[in-house]
């Protein structure tokens, strides 16, 4: 016989919600259980849903009829004393609140897995701890890694149109064997620090103090992904307009003419430099001498204006803005920009891997629903 929850009132609603939402696997997989049943799924379907046994599921049930959230929550574990006590806590409390660059970390923000390796060499009782334990220890005193952030919406009324032009596009590109694709963004770097992230104690607003009246020393940045090794081709200009924009693509196509590629696809925001008349009118003189020369062939697509999440470049911008220069002061602009190249060429080997890990991953589940 069929055994299903009974119903779910509102305060235990929110509760399963909150479980859902949490990392604690114990807890997620009994919420799930219980909203799964209520939606009318079997004990063996829901089993195989969360890839537990079908007796964890009856139980789980049983015990929400009979005692309700109480009855379901996970117990801490048992057994002797705890090692990860408040000493460490109090260490990686104090840990944070230092650079990362006084114990060799060539970063300006703490990682939990840097957090990690630094308690474990500081610690007289432990010899390794996981970045989770690190969570769960700075999450005792309330710090949390935290972020100001807004919504933002694409103002461009053909987004759709457009978005669906560059899918189509980037996917036939990426099974082309003769084709390459790139993304190209500019992004401005200062001499001033970055300090916007930080540790800090939870509903603790952060503040940033803006210097109005302060002649800071800018650069910018024409930086181009290889979205198939990741590799990054780097030019830095005094200002990015349709001038150093259309130096910047002749150098990376001659950059690129040397990878036997028979197209080049590349992908760009709609800035006024990218979009300028001067800008299309040397793509297509390049694609007329392309023809005639046996070069490979430049195709651009425009994204919609103001979507910067279609834009693999710009987290990757704001990643080497955050960790690589962070808090840092830089006495020339020779030093920050030797300190983002560092960055940018680092990130490669790591986000192939992560990009060949992710494909894979996607075809295994393809195979799986398949068969």
């Amino acid at each position: 016989m069929a055994i299903y929850v009974r119903e779910i009132t509102p305060e235990e609603e929110q509760t399963l919600q909150e479980w859902e939402r949490s990392y604690k696997l114990v807890a997620y997989r009994r919420a799930r259980i219980v909203h799964l049943s209520a939606e009318g799924y079997k004990c063996p379907v829901i089993a195989k849903f969360l890839g537990v046994n079908v007796e964890t599921v009856r139980e789980c049930i049983k015990a929400f009829n009979q005692g309700g959230i109480p009855a379901i929550t996970p117990l801490p574990p048992s057994g002797g004393k705890r090692v990860l006590d408040d000493d460490i806590a109090d260490l990686a409390e104090d840990l944070i609140r230092q650079s990362p660059e006084q114990y060799g970390l060539n970063k300006a923000v703490w990682t939990l897995h840097d957090l990690a390796g630094v308690i474990a060499e500081k610690a007289d009782r432990i010899t390794s701890i996981s970045h989770e334990a690190v969570r769960n220890l700075l999450e005792r005193r309330q710090i949390i890694y935290r972020q100001a952030k807004q919504w933002v919406r694409s103002p461009d009324k053909a987004y759709k149109r457009k978005k669906r032009r560059r899918d189509l596009l980037l996917a036939w590109a990426r099974s082309a064997a003769d084709g390459v694709v790139f993304w190209i963004d500019e992004s401005w770097f200062a001499k001033w620090p970055y300090c916007f992230w930080a540790w800090v104690k939870e509903k603790t607003p952060l503040r940033v103090a803006q210097r109005w009246n302060e002649k800071v020393e800018t650069i910018a940045l024409f930086a181009a992904l290889n979205d198939e090794t990741q590799e990054t081709f780097l030019r830095w200009s005094p200002r990015p307009n349709r001038y150093e924009t259309v130096r910047f693509l002749k150098a990376l196509m001659a950059h690129v003419q040397g990878l036997g590629k028979r197209f080049v696809v590349v992908f760009w925001d709609a800035a006024s430099w990218h979009t300028a008349h001067r800008t299309r009118q040397w793509i297509r003189a390049y694609n007329r001498r392309a023809k005639r020369m046996n070069l490979p062939r430049l195709i651009v697509c425009v994204h919609p204006s103001g979507s910067p999440w279609l834009m693999p470049l710009e987290p990757i911008f704001g990643w080497t803005k955050r960790q690589a220069l962070g808090g840092r002061v830089f006495d020339t602009l020779a030093e920050l920009q030797a300190v983002v190249e560092h960055h940018f060429h680092e990130r490669a080997p790591k986000a192939r891997l992560r990009r060949t890990q992710t494909a894979a991953g996607a075809m295994s589940q393809k195979s799986r629903s398949v068969s």
